[in-house]
């Protein structure tokens, strides 16, 4: 393979953010978490899954493949994704959504099973806050920052105009985790 040379990016570390999440239903007692996630086309759902399997190796837990969903990339798909994994007899009692599009589904179709968001079903994810204004309960979730992340391409490209490239090519933005309400802890109390 030969190396790519002069590309340069801006993003979030998104292994990071989905082994934190990941992580957060872990300590909250979750065991069985599954993940509903988009093709792995493109290094950011490689990632986002690649943490989420990461953070569950590290705890010794199962990594159920019939629990980690590829749900595309429009609503259907990601409806009858959910539907799926919320059909199973033996279902999680978590689930790790890698964008937006997975959690809306996710929330659809547990009203439609009937399960109450987190008594029944933990769900973590990413945040769109348009559409996470809407969800009840909230959703705890990373809060990308599309804006931040715009105007860091922005100047980095006015950089390398100006600079001729001598700017590092990779940029990491910072993200918040947003606690919401959608976490249900199995711990003793």
């Amino acid at each position: 393979m030969v190396p790519i040379k002069n590309v340069y990016s801006v993003d979030t570390d998104n292994f990071k953010d989905s082994y934190e999440l990941t992580s957060l239903l872990i300590k909250n007692g979750h065991k069985n978490i599954a993940c509903l996630h988009a093709p792995l086309n493109h290094h950011v759902s490689i990632d986002r899954l690649a943490g989420y399997r990461s953070c569950l190796f590290d705890h010794n837990l199962d990594i159920r493949r019939d629990w980690i969903l590829d749900s595309g990339y429009v609503a259907e798909d990601a409806y009858n994704a959910a539907n799926q994994l919320l059909s199973h007899p033996n279902r999680p009692t978590a689930i790790f959504a890698t964008d937006d599009l997975k959690v809306l589904s996710i929330y659809k179709v547990a009203a439609e099973h009937n399960l109450r968001i987190p008594e029944d079903l933990s769900i973590v994810g990413y945040n769109d806050r348009v559409a996470s204004t809407f969800l009840s309960p909230p959703l705890t979730a990373i809060d990308i920052p599309t804006k931040r992340l715009g105007k860091s391409a922005t100047e980095l490209l006015f950089k390398l105009i100006q600079h001729n490239g001598k700017n590092s090519p990779k940029m990491i933005i910072e993200t918040k985790l947003i606690n919401g309400a959608s976490i249900q802890s199995l711990k003793p109390h």
